[in-house]
Parts: C-alpha cells; structure tokens; sequence
C-alpha cells in the first residue's frame, strides 16, 4: 500500500483542521442566548426558558436555539421540556449550552426520524436507536457489521471478507428481487453506500421499520430506512479528541482439509474393490509424480502457505468548539488493513468538517463536507487452494516458486505464482458537499433548503503479467481498466408549521419539495501485448481487445407531506403521503403515491394507570401504509440496441440489433404494504424497558424477469406479477440489574422473525393444475425457483435421509442401484421413483435470530460483552455437493466418510464413480451461536489526567469473532469456503480526550 501518498494528505487535513477551529473558537459574542440539547448532543425545538419568578418567556427555534431579553436583577432561567428534567440555569453574558436530561421515569429522549427529530414517547411508528458506543466497538470500516444484532428486525449477512469489503443489510425479510438494500440517509442526505460514512464521525444511528416512519421517503424505502446522525460542534471550548486501535487478525474457520496423508488414504478408500474390500496397488492409482511425494514426504499444505495473519491500523483525531453563532466538527481518519490473504489490503483517508453557522436571527446554515480517498488491494486468484491436491512442490530446491506445482503436463497454477504475477487495484475518490440553510419566518414557521452533491471516481486497474496464467502463451500480458464515474445530486425544499394551539393539542407539519438524479459512467478497457511488464496496466498495449462505455440516469421527482397531532399527551396520530415520479418507468406509470397512517395511545397517561407501581411506561402504536421500490435498470421500459458491427464490400461498418431483452412500457411500480403492531413498556421503575412487534407486509406488483419465446427475437423481460409476504414477531429487552455509583450490570435481548412466501404468481396452471413456478437468477447467478407458498430463498432439492447401511431393504427402495454407504434420500410422492417431483423446498432463511448483550462497570473498569445467534437456517455447500473429493481426485473439505470398517450414518462412502444425490447430502444447517464482540476498558482517573491537561483518556482491548459455535463447515458459517475467509481479532486501542 501507498502509504506515503496518504500521510501527506492526512498532514495538510489535520493542519487545515485545526486552523479552522482555532479561528471559530476565538470569535465570542456577549449577548443572552443559548442553545438547549439532549444529552446526545440533539438540538431541542419547543423547549420553554422562562425567566425565575416571572411569565417571560420564550421557546427554542427548530436548531434549539433561543434569544431571551431579561431583567438586569435576574440570576437564573428556567429550562423545561416534557420528559426531561426541569433545570435553572445561571445567567450569563456568554451564550448557554444547556444539556437536559431525560426523566427517569419516561421513555422520552429525542431522536432522529425522516425531517426531523422528536421525543421517543412521541414516535408513533417502529424506530429502533442504536447504541453507537458498543456498535463501534469492533474495528472496522465496514459500518453494516456495526448494525449486526443492534437492532431487532435488522439482519446483517457477510457479504465480502476481504478488507474494504461490506455485508449485506436486511430489514424485515427480502420483499423484492430488484435487490433489499436499506435507504441510508446521513445527515438527511441519501448516502448509496454505508460505508461511505466513518464510524469514528457517527452520533447517532435510527433504524426505520415500518410504512408509517419510512412513507415520507416513499419510492427508496420498501425496504427499510437507516439514519445516521454524525458529530457536530458543541458551544464551548476547543475540545481534541484521538482514537487510535491496532488489530491483528487471523482466520477463523470450523473445517479441516485433508493432510497429505489422509488425502492418499482418501483416493486409496475411493479405489477400492467394493466387492471384495482389496485395495489397488499406488501404482495403479497415483502417477509417477505423486508417488514421488509420497515416498519422500513431499507435501503442500496450500492453506498454510496462501494465508496469514494480518495487521489492521486506526488513527483517528477530532477537533470541535464553537460559539453561539459558530460551530464547528472537523476530523480526519486513517485506516490500513493488511489481509489475510497476500496482496489483498485496504487504505483509506477521511477528512470531515460540519459547520454550523447562525446569520442572524432568522437565519442560519449549515455546512457538512464529507472527502476520502482509498485504495483496495484484491488477490489475483478465485480462492480455489482448497482443491489442490496436497501431493504437490510449491517450490523448488532453491526455493523458487514452481509454476506447476503438480507437475508438467498438469493444468493447475501454483496460486502462489498467479498472486506474484498480478496487479488489482480499485481507486476511489470521494467528494460529498452538503449545504442547507434554514429561514425561521416566525418561531413557529421555517423554511429549509437542503442541497447535496456527490462525485465519485472509481478506477480500477488490473495487470496479469506475460508470466500470469491469463497473461502467457503468445499474450504478452493482459490489462483490464475500468473507470466508474458517479454523480448525484438533491435538491430538497421543506416547510415546517408547528402550529400554536395549547398544552392539550398539539399540532405540526411538515412539506417537502425534492427533486433528485443519479448518473453513472462507465468504461470498460481490455488490452494485451506489452513489450514488458514494469508499467504494468499503465503500459502501452499492441492490441485493443475491446473498449466498452456505459452511460446510465435515473432522476426522482417527489412531493410529500407529513402531518402530526397529540392530544393530551395521549393520544398521537400522523398521517404521511408521498408522491415519486421516477424516469426508470414507461410514461403511464412514472408516478407513484404513498400514503400511511400510524396511531399511538400512551396507556400509562391514563387515570387507571397513573398510581401503578408496576408500570411506568405503556404505548400501543399501529400503523398502515405503503412504500414503493423502482430498482429497475433505467431503461428497461425502452427498447435499446446493442452495438453490432459488420462487415460489408470489405470494410467494417457500425451496426445495431435489437437488445435481447424485450421492452415492457406497462412497467409500474412494486408497492408494499405494511401493516405494524407494537407496544414499548417500562416496568418497576424501568428496570425493564422494551417493546414488542408484529408486523406483515405484502409487496404487489413483484418486478419479475421471465423467459420469451426465442421466435419473438428476444430472450427475456421483465413485468409486474404476483405477491410476497413477509411478517414476523421482534421483541428487545433492555434491563439494568445493578445501578450502583460503583458498579452497573445492564442486559440487552434482542428476538426476530421473519415468515418469508409468495403469496400469488402470475396465476397460470400448470398440467395438473397447480400454479406454475417461475425461476430466478440471485445474485451469485444461482438458480431458484418461485413458487406459491413457499419462500423466495430456498433451495429447490431432494430430502436427505442418511446413509445406506448394510442389511437396508435397498432392492425394494427407490435406489435400487444404491450401495451401502450411498445417499439415501426421501421418495416423497412414495411411487418408488426418483423424479423432480420427489424435490423439496428447503428455506434459507434463518427460524429466528437475536442478541444478548451485556455491560459491566466497576468502578473505572467497563467489560462489554455481545453474543449473536441465528438458528435455522439452511445453506447448500458446494465442497460437499462435488464429487471429486470423494474420488480422490483433488481436495477437499475433511469429513468422516463411510467405510466398512467405520459405517457412517451421515457421511458416504468415496467412490471411483461420481456419487449420486451429493447436492441433497450437501444442504446443511448453518446456525450458529458467536462471541462477537468481547471488550474490556479501563478509564484512566480523572484526579491523574487533569495534572497533565486532558478531560479524558481509556486504553481498551477488543476481542472479536472470539469463537463461533456451528456445524457448517466453512470459514464462515455465511459464506462458504471458497468465499475471502472471515477472521477473528485481536485490538489494542486508546482514547484521549483534550
């Protein structure tokens, strides 16, 4: 990696840094203002400050902020806010900052919901706030790995190990085949990658559930809605905040590969006479070259020599101050990982700065600027090491890799060599520039503009040298650049009313304009025949094998309203709707509309629950409402051409044929409609605080590849058809068992489902009169089908039913040819045939999921500890549905097979003949419990830091992937083992705060 290139950059950040909030902290005003604040650092609209003893008074603006003319006698101000605690406050000629905190005996902190923030006693819809403290305990990039099991209804899958790489995030099951990715809005701008924010910068995490929170950002949020709220300055002093951590990671995994040894013995079990149980002579089943590595104790352990430990670095530093007009958060990050696999790795520099600037009375700004820049590092080959036979000389007796570790003759690459022989590297420059201003008409009324831009390049380039695999024999080399550009751009207008009623009705609005466009461009370049290999891909080429361009938009307008009432603190009602225009769908059907409705009742308000002692805080919420989803290629509802050059009287001319899919200008928008039943408690004081969900969406008008007729010229298209649903049951528990000034026990449960099955396809019968099923391709190119009643993931396979043993009536069975130790399967239909119509459907997706959390204090001591536990579900292994492994003929994954000697009842036995029913033996259970985080912290005393300057310092150590508990044999019980290996680690970090 680069470091250089990067540290240069950091060092003029942190300067630039520095010099900004030194001149924002030097300005000073004497005038009485202030600023109210949650304790998480969230402005306070509508909080009252009253003048001690008198009736003057005023309220907070929507930034919090308030201006307050007094008597010259007065000392103190009065600061109240419902479910926070009342407080008097000294008068001052310096602006205030004042922090409230929230009434122990309510559920009422403020948090972040679509346009705006209100107090959780007020959330009528299903929101879940994430405690960022313990999410950011494990170290790294990848934010989505941050969310795993902190919130319930929230499913995060491993999508990519590798460093820089991301995981997958679900919210209440899959309701689409156009992909389930979350809307990410940070800083109330949409962010198209979650990693794109640093951990170190975020505040505050709000995750979106249902129709009723997620309606008012409409055509994006089908399936779910995440808001991240990060750091802003804080009226006050310069503070200087560093976070620095190491990591060193190894490979986790629950599988062995056969040795050596056990790898001949495996292809001598698969030789075999069945008959008679002799076994062949060597040299009759091995070659010349393998039986030389036998006999001299010749072997690779291929696992060993690809894989490593690996070093991971953090260094993190934040400056923020400011005035009653001026604030100001600025930070620069700097991480580098090293993986675990050679020549893979990931850089990446941050800088940040979020100003907030007050104009004048009525007018205020705010500035956020988000830029990074980063390098990802890929290994050159498909992690196939796991196949290489072990009889192998990776090296010669010089200790020079050997091209071909299995002899002449033999086509398998030394994986080693190809690593050497390569280059990828994938780029990536980032600009994020968000500017919004506020104009407050009266106290009651403003008006919002909220700009965003982004600009993202992407290069990558790939080289494989004329001694790489894919770059000899005549090639001289072979370069593939690819150059991604991505340009965004929002313009929102937004009007909020909190319309002045009395202490019994409570009425707001809010309005918003916004007008979107996203736009990609994309060259693809692919070159061979470089004189030499030391430019590498920036070398010039003697033949162009291709160049292909790719321009994609999508633009969004929308129109949208919310409207919010309460009475008597009671009862809360919100009614949302939406309206999208998307350009991706044909001109009858661009616009979508989506309304909800959500309804609360704060049952412990009532006269019959006042005086309880059991119960502090009840609310029943319900909500309906519907959120739509356009993920459909941008020109998928016009018929396009491909480029087809010809030739014609001896010269090439450019040429176009229609594309291979066909147009369907009927395409509309997929619509799910959710229904949510949920009640948050507090009981015995809040020792137990919580809430429990049901929930049921149904999404219509599924968006659906289907197979054409080829005398139609076209192959496929796509069209609106059936219905998906999903419902499920989420429970979190949150208790503090010991609350003591020296030491604090807490516990956190988290509980989901999810019910996954399409409820309706397109409503043709099959010959037996039963709904036709559809297939599918997801995104690992695997074929799935579609069928009534059954979930969308699935597996589509015979039953396996164990192993045949010795003295099984196999004659008279549906496998009559079996042999003791083959896989024995289920003859559902029982006709005592094997066909398509004895497969099963098996689900993928897990029964349930959940997490226990735990938090000790003592004293200056803090230990955190996170379990995480998925039960149920099902993954088919591609190492155990191939049979080469049980032939002998290359390696595999070690498992305990049958022999007559040791009959296995789960496990066949090894066969010169490919084995029949492997991919039904290969669907496995892959639940899992895992220690996920493990985390012990010491605070230094405040009496020994104060002496030498700083507000606070804490050295910790994390733990992470400590053990995992699985019966699925990969790396990973997620992915499987030809995926990048998922890693355990070890972290040693500091704090320091100034």
């Amino acid at each position: 990696m680069k470091q250089n290139y990067f540290q240069k950059k950091v060092k003029i950040l942190l300067a630039f840094t520095l010099l900004i909030s030194a001149v924002v902290c030097a300005q000073s005003k004497k005038t009485i203002t202030g600023t109210v604040f949650s304790e998480d650092n969230i402005p306070m609209p509508g909080a009252t400050i009253l003048e001690k003893n008198t009736n003057n008074g005023t309220y907070t603006d929507f930034n919090g902020e308030f201006i307050l003319d007094i008597s010259t006698q007065s000392t103190y101000l009065v600061v109240s806010f419902v479910g926070y605690q009342t407080q008097e406050v000294v008068v001052s000629d310096t602006p205030l900052a004042i922090y409230l905190k929230p009434d122990l005996n309510t559920l009422n902190e403020v948090v972040v919901i679509g346009y705006g923030t209100q107090r959780k006693s007020d959330i009528v819809g299903s929101v879940t706030s994430v405690a960022v403290d313990e999410a950011t305990a494990i170290p790294t990039t990848n934010v989505s790995e941050m969310l795993r099991g902190r919130a319930a209804g929230v499913q995060v899958n491993l999508g990519d190990a590798r460093p820089g790489g991301d995981s997958n995030i679900l919210i209440r099951g899959k309701v689409s085949l156009l992909g389930n990715d979350p809307l990410i809005i940070v800083d109330g701008v949409p962010y198209d990658n979650i990693n794109n924010v640093s951990p170190e910068d975020i505040a505050s995490i709000e995750v979106l559930k249902d129709a009723s929170s997620q309606a008012i950002y409409g055509a994006r949020a089908a399936n779910g809605v995440i808001l991240i709220t990060t750091k802003r300055g804080k009226e006050g002093k310069m503070a200087i905040n560093y976070h620095g951590y190491t990591t060193i990671q190894r490979v986790t995994k629950n599988f062995d590969l056969y040795t050596a040894t056990e790898f001949a013995d495996l292809r001598r079990e698969a030789h075999r006479d069945r008959i008679t149980g002799e076994y062949l002579d060597d040299s009759t089943i091995f070659n010349d070259f393998e039986l030389e590595s036998i006999a001299t104790g010749r072997y690779a352990d291929w696992e060993d020599l690809l894989l490593e430990n690996a070093e991971l670095i953090s260094h993190s530093l934040s400056v923020s101050g400011g005035t009653s007009s001026t604030k100001v958060y600025s930070s620069i990050n700097y991480f580098n990982q090293d993986g675990i696999v050679p020549t893979s790795g990931f850089e990446r520099g941050t800088f940040k700065i979020n100003v907030d600037q007050k104009i004048s009375d009525k007018l205020s700004l705010q500035t956020n600027i988000n830029y990074q820049l980063s390098q990802q590092d890929l290994e050159s080959n498909s992690l196939n090491y796991i196949s290489i036979s072990p009889l192998a000389k990776p090296f010669d007796d010089e200790g020079n890799l050997i091209k071909e570790p299995l002899g002449s003759g033999n086509t398998t690459i030394n994986p080693l060599w190809n690593n050497r022989e390569s280059i990828n590297e994938v780029k990536t420059n980032l600009t994020d520039i968000n500017i919004k201003g506020t104009y407050d008409f009266t106290p009651s009324f403003s008006y919002t503009l909220n700009t965003f831009l982004r600009n993202r390049n992407t290069q990558q380039g790939i080289y494989r040298s004329s001694l790489h695999s894919d770059g000899d024999e005549g090639v001289d080399g072979r370069a593939i650049l690819q150059s991604k550009f991505f340009k965004e751009f929002l313009i929102e207008n937004i009007f909020t009313y909190d319309v002045p009623l009395n202490e019994t009705h409570k009425l707001d609005f809010t309005g918003v304009n916004a007008v979107s466009e996203r736009r990609t461009t994309e060259t693809v370049t692919e070159k061979i025949g470089f004189p030499n290999d030391n430019l590498g891909y920036n070398g010039t080429a003697t033949e162009i094998l291709s160049n292909e361009r790719d321009v994609n938009r999508r633009r969004l307008v929308s129109f949208l309203g919310r409207l919010r009432y309460g009475l008597a603190d009671k009862y809360l009602l919100t009614l949302t709707a939406r309206a999208d225009g998307s350009s991706v769908f044909a001109e009858d059907n661009k616009w979508g509309f989506f309304p909800a409705a959500a309804f609360a009742w704060k049952i412990h308000e009532e006269n019959f629950l006042k005086d309880s002692e059991t119960i502090d805080q009840m609310k029943l919420r319900v909500s309906y409402g519907a959120t739509g989803n356009e993920g459909i290629n941008s020109k998928e509802s016009l018929g396009v051409a491909d480029d087809l050059p010809y030739v014609f009287g001896g010269v090439t001319s450019g040429g176009f044929l229609a594309s291979s899919r066909l147009p369907n200008p009927d395409l509309k928008w997929e619509t799910t409609y959710t229904f949510n039943l949920g009640l948050d408690f507090g009981l015995f004081n809040n020792l137990f605080t919580g809430s429990v969900e049901y929930y049921k969406a149904n999404t219509v008008d599924f968006l659906l590849d289907r197979i054409v007729p080829g005398i139609t010229g076209y192959s496929v298209t796509r069209f609106n058809v059936g219905e998906v649903e999903n419902k499920g049951f989420e429970a979190t528990l949150n208790t503090n068992i010991i609350n003591k000034e020296d030491f604090n026990w807490s516990v956190g449960l988290t509980f989901s489902t999810n019910d996954n099955k399409v409820v309706e396809l397109t409503g043709e019968l099959d010959e037996d009169g039963n709904p036709l099923e559809l297939t599918y391709l997801d995104d690992d190119n695997q074929t799935h089908y579609l069928a009534v009643g059954q979930p969308i993931n699935n597996i589509y396979q015979r039953k396996f039913d164990g192993i045949w043993q010795e003295g099984d009536d196999i004659a008279n069975s549906a496998q009559p040819t079996a042999l003791p130790g083959d896989v024995r399967v289920v003859d559902v239909n029982g006709d005592g045939e094997l066909t398509i119509d004895d497969n099963v459907y098996i689900s993928e997706d897990p029964d349930w999921y959940g997490t226990i959390t735990t938090t000790l204090k003592f004293r200056n001591f803090e230990l955190l500890a996170d379990f995480y536990i998925v039960e149920g579900p099902k993954k088919l292994n591609p190492f155990l549905a191939n049979g080469e492994p049980l032939k002998g003929a290359i390696n595999g994954i070690k498992i305990p097979y049958y022999t007559p000697e040791n009959p296995s009842t789960q496990y066949p036995r090894p066969r010169q003949e490919t084995a029949e029913n492997l991919y039904a033996f290969a669907v496995r259970d892959a639940s899992y419990s895992r220690l996920r985080t493990l985390t012990l912290g010491y605070n230094i005393p405040q009496s020994f830091i104060n002496k030498v300057g700083m507000e606070s310092a804490k050295i910790y150590g994390t733990a992470t992937n400590l053990f995992t508990i699985t019966d699925y044999r990969s790396y990973s019980p997620e992915n499987n083992a030809s995926a990048y290996p998922d890693a355990k680690g070890l972290t040693f970090g500091v704090k320091l705060g100034f």
